[in-house]
């Protein structure tokens, strides 16, 4: 099985996948806490950011091809693998941009319950 091939079925591809997707749950485990409790630009939230960006991807495209797996007839597993690792890619790059040049995954889903302020 080339290396493409185990991406496209993470879900099935065998040990190393599913400690990928073991890891990426101990990462949001950890990142969650970091960035509820960190301060506003400090190095935990900076932290938290990175372990979202990476660990998010990882989870869902584990997590979704093993729904490919269970719910989806054969003749449609394939397409719709391309699709997930195509939604897998767009995440990653999606929240390494909201890092770099946004204010962060944590201060962007904390902004849900704030109001922004009038000058905005």
């Amino acid at each position: 099985m080339n290396q493409l091939n185990k991406v496209l079925t993470a879900d099935v591809a065998g040990h190393q996948f599913l400690k990928a997707h073991e890891y990426s749950n101990y990462a949001l485990a950890a990142a969650t806490p970091l960035a509820v409790l960190s301060k506003k630009d400090g190095a935990g939230e900076a932290i938290a950011d990175a372990l979202f960006a990476c660990a998010i991807p990882v989870h869902m495209h584990i997590g979704m091809n093993a729904c490919i797996t269970d719910y989806l007839p054969k003749v449609a597993r394939g397409p719709a693998r391309v699709c997930v690792l195509g939604m897998s890619a767009f995440s990653f790059l999606g929240l390494m941009k909201i890092n770099a040049a946004g204010p962060g995954i944590t201060q962007t889903v904390k902004g849900l319950w704030h109001r922004p302020s009038p000058s905005q």
